[in-house]
Formats: structure tokens, sequence, C-alpha cells
């Protein structure tokens, strides 16, 4: 897996109460307990955020990782915090909490986030759309972005859960993420996250996730 590639997944052709799509969002979950990616998410949310911040969360789809945030960074309760998609508001989204059905790649980041979350999002996107992006989002002080680390090893661990009713949409549609990810510092490349007064963080979990946490 040495060249990033992108690459279509069919949950975009689906419905998003066809059963793959149901199957699919039900792997996602399990994925993201199972690879640590919320449980990352939360504790650089705990270290950046100060009362009165306002938290901006981009492809925030049925706020799975909003809700679980709420339940497990108590200051987040206080906090403006922000659910970006192009679906609706899910029904059981806090009342105090705002969503934008807006496309990531044209809303104008106002008001301005003071920290933006982004969870297996970024390698659906070309290299210039991200480079595009992250000139879009520099003025945004603290980024905190996880996404898949394109290594082959995180295919065979896909592949162990299929006996274990991993859907075929689910395992298609991984494999195409991961050949989609990132490694070393790509991502931090695209985005612009170690220029213009910013910082860099770089990580990569032996289970599969490719983490970078950007600071002005």
């Amino acid at each position: 897996m040495q060249r990033r590639e992108v690459r279509p997944e069919i949950l975009d052709t689906l419905a998003p109460d066809d059963p793959g799509a149901v199957a699919n969002r039900r792997d996602l979950r399990f994925l993201n307990r199972f690879m640590g990616n919320w449980s990352w998410i939360a504790r650089q949310a705990r270290r950046h955020l100060q009362q009165g911040m306002r938290v901006l969360e981009v492809g925030a789809g049925e706020g799975d990782l909003g809700f679980y945030l709420r339940r497990n960074v108590p200051d987040l309760v206080q906090a403006d915090y922000v659910g970006l998609d192009l679906w609706g508001r899910p029904k059981d989204w806090p009342s105090e909490g705002d969503w934008v059905q807006e496309d990531l790649l044209t809303t104008p980041f106002l008001p301005r986030p003071d920290i933006l979350i982004s969870n297996l999002l970024m390698h659906q996107f070309e290299d210039e759309v991200l480079e595009d992006l992250g000139r879009r989002i520099a003025h945004v002080p603290v980024w905190i972005i996880n996404e898949p680390w394109r290594v082959g090893y995180a295919v065979w661990g896909l592949a162990a859960m299929r006996p274990f009713g991993l859907h075929p949409v689910s395992w298609h549609d991984g494999r195409v993420s991961i050949g989609a990810g990132f490694r070393g510092r790509e991502l931090a490349s695209l985005l612009g996250a170690d220029g213009n007064g910013r910082r860099c963080r770089i990580s990569a979990d032996v289970r599969g996730g490719y983490r970078l946490l950007s600071w002005r």
C-alpha cells in the first residue's frame, strides 16, 4: 500500500435506511470503539477544551461521536458543540446543541470554531480537495483528526471480523478506506497542519488509526 488511492464507496450509493447502510453504521460503531478512535478524540478534547469554546464536528453523521463525547467529556456539555453534515439533524440530538446541514467543502466555517473534530472523513477526498480544505480551516485554532492508517495488516484485521458478522458493505468500504488512508506526514502536508504558525503531532495506533493533532 505505497500509493494512496481514493475510490468510490458503496455506502455513498445507498439510502440511509437501506439494510446495508444500517449494518455499515453498526459495524462502524463497533470499529470506532475497538480501534479506540472515539476515546482518543475524547482525550484530545479534554486537553484543549476551555469554557465557552465552540466545537465543530464535521461529517457528524447520526451523531454517534457527539453523543459519546458528551458522556465522556464533562466540560463539553457546557460548550457550544455543533454537528455538521449533509444529513439532517439526528432526532435525539440535544436541544442545546446546534446542527448545520451543509457541505463541508463549501461551508464558510462561520462563526469560527475553536476546535474542529473529524473522524474517518478526510480520506474520502482527493489530495487537491484536502489542500483547499486546509486553507479554509487554517484559522481554526485546534484540529483533532482521526483517519485510517494505510497499512496492509489493517486489512487483515478487517478480514478477521468477517466470520463475526461484518457486513459485505463494511468489508468493501473498509478496504477502500484503508487504501485511501494516510501514512507519515501525508495528511499534515496536504492540510498545512504544521505551517503558518501551526504545530502538529501525528501518531499511529496498532489497531489501524492515524491520528493528527494540530494547534496554533
